[in-house]
Order: C-alpha cells, then sequence, then structure tokens
C-alpha cells in the first residue's frame, strides 16, 4: 500500500483547502466578531460556544453517514466532489457584515455560523477518514500526514500573510467589504483544491465482507477501545487551549505588542513556519521516538512556548517571535502524529471487534475538538469581559494581563497536562505493527489487500 507522490500530494492540499476556512476562523472570527461586526466579546463567546458543541453532535452523525455511503467513487472521497462549493458560499456569508438592526446583525451571525460549522463538518470529517483507508502501512500513514500537515500550513501561511493585506486592499479602507471578498476569494481557491483532491486520491482499504453497519455495537466498541478514549480526551484538551490561544493571539498583538498589521502578519506567518518545520521533521522523530514519543515531545514544545509569552516582556519582540516558531514546530509535529494515532485507533477497532469503523472512529474523534472548540470559544469572550476588555480601547493593565493569560499560562498548563496523561498511552508502535500484520492476514484470507510481513516485535493479544 505505498503511496504515490501525487497522491500524496493531492490529500495535503485538502488541508489546504481545509485551513483557508480553518485558519481564519481560528485567527481571524473572534476579532472580526467584536471589532468588525459590532457584537460584544460575550455575545461572540457564547455563539462560538453553543454553535460548536451543537456541531459536535453533527461531527458524530457525519460519520455514521461517511460509512454507509456507497459509491463508485468510495465512502469518503465523493464528500470533497459535493460540499466544496457549499462550504465556500457559505463561508463568504459568514464574513459578510449585513445592513440590519443589532439583534438581527447577532440572529444573521448564529445562522451563518451554525451552516458554517455544519458544511465544514460535512467535507473535512470524510476528508479525515480518506486516509485511514488509503493504506495502512505505518510509514506510509505518518508520511501521508506530513504532506498533510505541510500542505495545510500552505493554506495557513496564505491566510496569515494575506488576509490583513487582501482585506486592506479589496475592502478600499472599508474593512468589512475587504473581509467578504477575501473569504470570497478564499473560497474559489478552496473549490479547485478539493476537487483536485477528490481527483487523485483513492480508498484501498474497505470493511470486512459481510460486515453489517451496527450502530450501538460500533459505538459501544468505540467507547470500549481505551487506546481511542485516549484520543478522545487529548482531542478535547488540545483544541481548547490550541483555540484560547489563537483566537486571543490578534488581541495580544494589537493591545500588548501593539503591533501594525504587518508586525501582526509577520507573527502568525512565524507560527505557520514553526508548524511547517515541526511537520516535516515529524517522520524522522516518530522513527527515533515513536508516535507516542513524537505526540509527548511536541506537547512539551506547546507547553514551554507559550509559558515564554508570559515572562519575556513585549519590548523583546525577537524572542516573542523566536518562541513563536517553536510553538508552531510543537504544533506541527502534535497535529501530524495525532492524525496518525487516530487511523491506528482504527485499526484496533477492527482487529479487537471485527468491524471497521473509520467515518466514526474519525468522526467521533473530530467530536471531541469540536467540543474542546466550543469550551475554547466560551472562555475567552468570557475573561476578555470580566478583565475588562474594551473594543478599541486603549487596555487597562488588568486587561493586558488577561490577554497575556489567555496566550501563555492558561493553554502552557493544558498542553503540559496532556505529555502527562500520554505517558500512559499503551498502542505503541511495536503493537501496532504486529496488530496490523494479523489484519493483513484476515483480509488476504477474505481476497482483500496484502499488507507487510507480521512482525515478532509485540503481540496484538497484549492488548486484549
Amino acid at each position: 500500500m505505498k503511496l504515490s507522490f501525487r497522491e500524496k500530494l493531492g490529500y495535503g492540499l485538502g488541508d489546504t483547502a481545509s485551513n483557508f476556512v480553518w485558519a481564519t476562523i481560528m485567527s481571524f472570527l473572534m476579532f472580526f466578531y467584536t471589532d468588525i461586526f459590532g457584537i460584544s466579546p460575550a455575545a461572540a463567546g457564547a455563539l462560538l460556544f453553543f454553535a460548536r458543541l451543537f456541531n459536535a453532535g453533527i461531527d458524530f452523525l457525519m460519520g455514521i453517514l461517511a460509512d454507509r455511503t456507497q459509491t463508485r467513487w468510495g465512502k469518503f472521497r465523493p464528500y470533497l466532489l459535493w460540499m466544496a462549493v457549499p462550504l465556500a458560499l457559505v463561508a463568504t456569508f459568514t464574513f459578510t457584515v449585513p445592513d440590519l438592526s443589532a439583534g438581527a446583525r447577532l440572529a444573521y451571525a448564529w445562522v451563518t455560523y451554525n451552516l458554517l460549522m455544519i458544511c465544514y463538518t460535512a467535507i473535512n470529517i470524510p476528508y479525515s477518514a480518506l486516509s485511514g483507508v488509503m493504506t495502512d502501512d505505518p510509514v506510509e500513514r505518518t508520511s501521508l500526514n506530513s504532506y498533510r500537515m505541510v500542505l495545510a500550513q500552505v493554506g495557513g501561511l496564505a491566510v496569515s500573510s494575506g488576509t490583513l493585506w487582501l482585506i486592506a486592499h479589496l475592502g478600499g479602507g472599508n474593512d468589512a467589504r475587504g473581509y467578504q471578498y477575501t473569504m470570497a476569494l478564499f473560497g474559489v481557491v478552496m473549490v479547485v483544491l478539493f476537487w483536485f483532491a477528490f481527483a487523485t486520491t483513492r480508498e484501498r482499504i474497505h470493511p470486512p465482507p459481510g460486515q453489517r453497519a451496527a450502530l450501538f455495537a460500533g459505538v459501544g466498541s468505540l467507547f470500549s477501545n481505551r487506546h481511542w478514549v485516549f484520543i478522545f480526551v487529548a482531542g478535547i484538551l488540545d483544541l481548547t487551549f490550541i483555540v484560547i490561544r489563537g483566537e486571543t493571539l490578534m488581541y495580544y498583538c494589537t493591545y500588548c505588542l501593539h503591533l501594525d498589521k504587518g508586525g501582526t502578519s509577520t507573527l502568525l506567518v512565524l507560527g505557520n513556519v514553526g508548524f511547517i518545520l515541526g511537520a516535516v521533521a515529524t517522520q524522522m522523530l516518530v522513527a527515533r521516538l515513536g508516535k507516542k514519543g513524537g505526540f509527548i515531545l511536541g506537547h512539551l514544545l506547546l507547553g514551554v512556548s507559550c509559558a515564554a509569552f508570559y515572562f519575556v516582556p513585549p519590548a523583546q519582540l525577537g524572542q516573542i517571535q523566536f518562541w513563536q516558531v517553536v510553538n508552531g514546530i510543537g504544533g506541527g509535529v502534535n497535529a501530524t502524529v495525532y492524525w496518525a494515532m487516530v487511523a491506528d485507533t482504527a485499526d484496533f477497532t477492527e482487529w479487537k471487534f471485527g468491524a471497521r469503523t473509520t467515518g466514526l472512529v474519525f468522526s467521533a474523534t473530530a467530536c471531541s475538538q469540536k467540543i474542546g472548540m466550543a469550551v475554547a470559544g466560551f472562555l475567552p469572550g468570557l475573561l476578555l469581559a470580566d478583565f475588562g476588555y474594551v473594543v478599541g480601547a486603549t487596555q487597562t493593565s488588568r486587561a493586558e494581563l488577561g490577554i497575556t493569560l489567555l496566550v501563555s499560562l492558561i493553554p502552557a498548563a493544558g498542553f503540559l497536562l496532556i505529555a502527562a496523561l500520554f505517558t500512559r498511552y499503551g498502542l505503541t508502535d511495536a503493537v501496532c505493527h504486529s496488530m496490523r500484520g494479523e489484519l493483513m492476514e484476515r483480509r488476504s484470507l477474505h481476497g482483500g489487500p496484502e499488507g507487510t510481513e507480521r512482525s515478532g516485535i509485540a503481540s496484538a493479544g497484549d492488548l486484549r
């Protein structure tokens, strides 16, 4: 199950497309809602909290639907074709400021953001699950996810470096119009990239012959898989602290560092550059440390770099930029290893329970991330209001402290907690290799794809 460069490139460009929405939401949406759209931090936080919590359930349902999809293109690839245009349109509407009363405008924000998250789920859950059925070779999976994360940051770089510039030039001094036109442009590029990903990828791993899609049995096997439970908990914690920091970084740049748009873009780009370096280095790190060790290392880098933002004075911009690169490196390692580990837990579910529910595994994992995003969407707005943040004003020292804590010590504590938690994770690379050998034997008996030879390093039976 070796993958060609073209297929890895095509798959990775799907996450470039996703990041034109994801990175814009993470870096700009909260700021857009409070400083451009005109709603209070508390109202914006409540919107993000409830919408993301609702969407966590949609994630779960989307995985069930994808597992039951049967087309000549496979289970997951068709959604890249079907949902690209709706996602682009709704994203543009979300970043549009309508000429409405304050109450009607808030209702508009609720409707468009919920639609955006639904459309994003309908394309991104199948896209993520696709990596689990393209190959089960452990080296190829890590390589595929390295391509994915590097190319995701191509989209992230475009958003970080280009958004503020495009807003200024396309808006002609009108930031509201600039946001709308910029998102429309991102949407066109996104559609092309998703369609290319659809055209260049293939599904190779299929459910065992005669498998019936029993919903409750699938859910039961999922939560009986203690290795996936580790992944689920990590997803909640990871996204909580990633989003808290990401949504507050614009405030930190504007009100604590007093950077202009160019300086803010530079800091955001440095994080993307670090992420790419981390994703590129992941395969080498995994070869030395294993996926578990790489995941722990990524979180240690995230924790230390976030903490540095509290101790480095705002005047030391060079040091802040350095730690932003380190933060990106940790994030790149973390994200690359994480999705490879999710695919491992899907293999474990098939090995132990005899049913392959790739869509359910990936969607339930994404569900955990949406729960984390919901918590993180609520907390920054609540804490900013509590610390006395005032839109567009010179902030008090207390407000600046609150903003600084949200980009430093609060996420640092969360990332270090995850690193400690994963010292207890049991699905090591040696056990995964042995487990895949057993799965290959079963599939070959049924005329399925033949895989790599089995290793005697460890027995998957140890995990029963």
